[in-house]
């Protein structure tokens, strides 16, 4: 499995960020507010990255036994590609939400009256990069190391 790359989560950020832009810049054309996240979304962002960590403990547990040369138990395959998998999802859902909750932002301050409900898609923002951050911790952690012997045997 291809380890994430920034340049996908910019590809999903700018999209969005300009989408919602021009969204909100139709919405007060014709009239209606520009949204702004709600307390809900504000604090499940972080805990949706918070939950991909957690879920990532045994693996952690694992890779430091393994540096510390213990003897552990292996990680259920299954479950590592499950949390990898996840982690991949939770930082290109939070590179979406930071683009959406960005351009709401920017339109926001390209407005004549800035109201405070900008601060609510700000934090917005922060919960996306909790969400991108978590997720790319998890997904560096879950590699399988490269193996340090040649086998001059496969030659």
């Amino acid at each position: 499995m291809k380890q994430l790359k920034i340049s996908t989560l910019f590809g999903w950020l700018v999209p969005t960020l300009t989408l919602a832009f021009f969204a909100a810049e139709f919405l007060v054309q014709n009239g209606e507010a520009i949204p702004a996240a709600g307390l809900e979304i504000i604090v499940t962002l972080p805990l949706l990255g918070l939950a991909v960590v957690f879920m990532a403990i045994p693996i952690f547990k694992y890779r430091k036994a393994m540096v510390d040369r213990k003897v552990v138990p292996r990680v259920n395959p299954f479950y590592a590609v499950r949390v990898v998998l996840l982690a991949k999802a939770v930082a290109i859902s939070g590179a979406i939400f930071i683009g959406w909750h960005a351009g709401l932002a920017w339109a926001q301050f390209s407005s004549p009256v800035v109201t405070d409900a900008i601060w609510q898609n700000l934090w917005a923002m922060f919960g996306g990069l909790v969400m991108v951050v978590c997720g790319l911790i998890v997904e560096r952690n879950c590699r399988v190391p490269e193996d340090d012997k040649t086998d001059g045997a496969a030659a």
